[in-house]
């Protein structure tokens, strides 16, 4: 049997974007060390953490699996080093899986996708909002974290 090489290491450092928003996807990151923070754009001038992803934790592979842009963007937080697999071994690995899986895998990247529109959305109308109520112009990078409860 051949020895075929599924995973390739890659080092990030902080601030470097791992993919964009919009992209196709080409790849899956199963991080090894370090931290990602998973960003949409909200508006022209503000953005979304959606969350912040560490060590075991696998990203990207939502594009890989419904064939759909990229929903979110990916950067590193600190000095991160990844494991990337790339479209087509990730391909293989789901013409392996249980048709009812990959079925069901579908039907939660829908949900996500639309939950991940209504924080993006919500989150640039409340910044709308505290710019009139406070008077101010924010930094044109703000950054908006979402409360979870």
């Amino acid at each position: 049997m051949r020895n075929v090489k599924i995973l390739d290491r890659r080092v990030y450092r902080p601030g470097q974007t791992l993919f964009h928003e919009g992209d196709q996807a080409w790849a899956a990151f199963l991080i090894e060390s370090g931290e990602v923070e998973i960003i949409r754009s909200a508006g022209e001038r503000h953005e979304v953490v959606l969350a912040t992803v560490g060590a075991g934790e696998l990203i990207g592979e939502m594009g890989l699996i419904d064939k759909s842009p990229r929903s979110a963007s990916a950067r590193s937080v600190g000095m991160t080093v990844v494991q990337v697999i790339n479209e087509q071994n990730f391909s293989r690995l789901l013409a392996n899986a249980e048709p009812g899986l990959v079925a069901l895998l579908k039907v939660l990247l829908r949900r996500l996708r639309a939950s991940n529109e209504t924080v993006s959305a919500q989150s640039c109308l409340m910044a709308e909002t505290r710019i009139v109520a406070e008077g101010f112009e924010p930094d044109a990078a703000e950054e908006i974290r979402p409360s979870v409860n």
